[in-house]
């Protein structure tokens, strides 16, 4: 008798826990909505994406996947046809291709994009659709590629590196114009500054030891491009007229490049 009653409050046991086992799974699934890929329309107003169910014409509330019976595309969560909270895209083999946060239809926290092997590739962060702070991109192993400080939305400074963590470029803003650097074995290679208000450009090319290789600035005159080679102080020292020498404006061109 003891025997059959412990086999019968063991099995009344498994009974209850593959029940609540079993609400649980239902419960989950309950917790989002599945449609098709074309299961939603788009609508902009006052700059903000509205989502509405092509089914009911309502807009979408709650949390959302979309895909068919073998795949998943994406995965949104809505408040009054607004993005609010994760916005999730996936790559055709499953893994996550990038998952922003929203807040009242915009982008609002991270966003976060990854290779096809579910490595992180870039992160950004933005607050009320503005992108803040800095922005990054990495190699696969882990190792910071590129930062970008972003300020009111724009660039402000970046920084470029190798597998070992050397800068091998960079650019920033001085004086209302950009410089970007080329950096070789620590030393800068070549410098590029544009202005940010005109067509002002120039590139320099440095010696090992620091010296001008070559200084270089375009200038437009009369609707004609000159390349003219400088010295240190920016003194001009050669003209070269695109329009009748082509073939050596396209050396000093390929410079610029």
């Amino acid at each position: 008798m003891k025997s059959l009653s412990g086999f019968l409050l063991i099995s009344i046991f498994s009974i209850t826990l593959l029940s609540c086992e079993f609400i649980g799974k239902e419960k989950k699934d309950d917790s989002f909505t599945f449609i098709g890929r074309n299961g939603y329309t788009i609508s902009n107003y006052n700059g903000l994406s509205y989502y509405r169910l092509n089914e009911t014409s309502e807009f979408m509330n709650g949390y959302y996947v979309v895909g068919n019976e073998v795949t998943k595309w994406e995965e949104f969560e809505f408040k009054e046809g607004l993005l609010n909270g994760d916005y999730i895209i996936f790559h055709p083999n499953g893994e996550i291709f990038s998952n922003t946060k929203y807040a009242n239809g915009r982008k609002h926290g991270d966003e976060l994009m990854y290779s096809g092997d579910g490595i992180l590739i870039k992160k950004s962060t933005y607050r009320n659709d503005i992108l803040v702070g800095s922005q990054y991109s990495y190699f696969e192993n882990g190792e910071i590629q590129s930062e970008n400080k972003i300020e009111d939305g724009k660039s402000i400074e970046s920084q470029h590196y190798d597998l070992l963590g050397n800068i091998i470029a960079q650019s920033f803003i001085k004086d209302s114009r950009t410089i970007r650097q080329k950096i070789v074995d620590g030393k800068i290679y070549s410098e590029m500054v544009s202005s940010n208000y005109d067509s002002y450009e120039t590139i320099k090319f440095f010696n090992e030891d620091g010296t001008t290789k070559i200084y270089l600035q375009k200038v437009e005159e009369n609707d004609t491009m000159y390349i003219l080679e400088l010295d240190d102080d920016g003194n001009e020292i050669k003209r070269v007229d695109t329009k009748a020498n082509p073939q050596e404006a396209m050396q000093y061109f390929s410079l610029f490049k």
